[in-house]
């Protein structure tokens, strides 16, 4: 099992990522749709549902973790251009709520995916620990950097994490074996 500081913070990257991702998401859909309840429902349920889906996905490997983990921020990005290209316009529901799924997909997988290389308690303690300081740091630098934070930052962690996963899910195989 990996236990090493190194080994541990991939998990927290990526839910400082999720995080990102997720709050980024809330941020666009409320600013541009709608800041009801219903906006954070449709994030929450959708994005959970996303993850159940990655999570039963049947083929897994380290390959498609990193072209889900290319979706994942794909999705977003188109969700917040239509967001953003068409203000206020419910008719739209469905699709953020696909897309808002299909970038939900890449938790499930990751977890799935190196759920063999850390205990379960370890992998949701550093997940959730990244996740929760990822919407904190979201909301504060949309606070202070603005709305240009909510693209250029899930890029540069996206690359991050794509560039980690390519080398950091290798070593811990190698753990394994």
């Amino acid at each position: 099992m990996a236990q090493n500081r190194n080994g541990l913070l991939y998990p927290f990257v990526v839910g400082l990522l999720l995080g990102l991702l997720q709050t980024g998401l809330f941020f666009q859909l409320s600013l541009t749709m709608s800041s009801g309840f219903t906006t954070y429902l449709l994030i929450t349920l959708c994005w959970l549902m996303g993850g159940a889906v990655g999570a039963l996905y049947p083929s897994r490997n380290t390959v498609q973790l990193r072209q889900v983990l290319v979706i994942a921020l794909a999705c977003y990005g188109m969700c917040s251009l239509l967001v953003n290209a068409f203000p206020f316009n419910t008719q739209l529901w469905l699709l953020y709520a696909v897309l808002i799924g299909a970038a939900g997909v890449y938790p499930g997988v990751f977890f799935v995916n190196t759920s063999p290389f850390y205990t379960a308690r370890r992998l949701f303690l550093w997940e959730n620990n990244g996740f929760i300081c990822g919407m904190i740091l979201t909301t504060l630098l949309f606070m202070f950097v603005g709305r240009m934070l909510l693209w250029i930052a899930p890029a540069v962690l996206t690359i991050m994490v794509y560039l980690w996963t390519r080398t950091t899910v290798p070593k811990l195989q190698a753990e394994l074996s």
